[in-house]
């Protein structure tokens, strides 16, 4: 963090802010372990500005805004308990940036990854906007070369960006659908004919259907309880630690997890589903990064 200074001293007031804010940082630092190395060098800017009594910040109200801002965060922090060594997978080693930090998403890591939808693995059934960011089912079946990486029997697109490596974060708006399965699927699953949608055969995916009915394809599958509406859905992939957890995008709360260990290209999965006659017309959507 950096801050903009004078060459002054500081008044009784300013140092009792300064210790202010350093408390606050100090006790962020203890909840919040992902940012540990951003708060304490933080901390030992803000501790040797005080020690030294020089250099203070240009204007009062900008330690007003900061304090502020620091409240802003620990009452964010204070209900969800966000970080615990005793925290699952998904919860603790998730993208907890999101969580209480969203407005900063340009430095955040990851962040959000801006992904595009590949005409060439898409079933004929689906229509993909212009941009390739969006994708729905149409009633007819389109004609279009048999590619090999083409689904011919699940109404399905991958992502046209696979990972090898490192973490990665993406949002899909499902908002006024009746069902939809999201998440990621290895280079090598099965595109033709059925195949049952577990981690077994390469796919970690979130399943909606009859509006609530939401489940985590494990093996077994594991139903799950929706406690909020879901309109947008968090997509968090660690390839090193072998993670895909699911979120929900408004509130972050913690969906679901999957722990593999993964050898070979990773995909975003989409699937629209059947759009049963205009009542799951809603396309599945790839939030874009602003």
């Amino acid at each position: 963090m950096c801050f903009q200074c004078k060459d002054v001293r500081l008044s009784t007031g300013q140092s009792k802010d300064f210790l202010q804010i350093a408390d606050a940082v100090r006790t962020i630092s203890e909840e919040l372990i992902v940012y540990q190395d951003q708060l304490e060098a933080t901390l030992k800017e803000l501790q040797s500005l005080n020690n030294m009594q020089k250099d203070a910040i240009a204007d009062s109200k900008d330690i007003k805004s900061l304090l502020d801002s620091l409240e802003q965060g620990m009452m964010a922090l204070a209900p969800r308990q966000l970080v615990s060594r005793r925290l699952n997978p998904g919860q603790f080693k998730g993208p907890i940036q999101y969580m209480t930090w969203r407005e900063m998403q340009s430095t955040l890591s990851p962040g959000l990854s801006s992904l595009t939808l590949d005409p060439k693995t898409a079933h004929p059934n689906l229509v993909l906007s212009k941009n390739y960011t969006s994708v729905w089912h149409g009633d007819i079946k389109q004609t279009m070369a048999d590619d090999p990486q083409r689904f011919d029997s699940s109404v399905a697109v991958l992502g046209s960006q696979g990972f090898t490596s490192g973490q990665w974060y993406w949002e899909v708006e499902v908002a006024k659908k009746t069902k939809w399965t999201v998440g990621v699927a290895r280079e090598s699953i099965v595109r033709k004919g059925s195949c049952p949608l577990t981690p077994e055969q390469g796919f970690w995916l979130l399943r909606l259907r009859n509006h609530t009915d939401l489940k985590a394809l494990d093996f077994p599958a594991c139903a799950l309880k929706l406690t909020n509406k879901l309109n947008k859905v968090g997509i968090y992939l660690n390839y090193e630690e072998g993670l895909v957890s699911f979120y929900n995008a408004k509130t972050m709360a913690h969906i679901y997890t999957f722990s593999s260990i993964f050898m070979e290209k990773l995909y975003p999965y989409f699937c629209p589903c059947l759009n049963d006659g205009g009542e799951n017309k809603e396309p599945l959507h790839i939030v874009q990064p602003q």
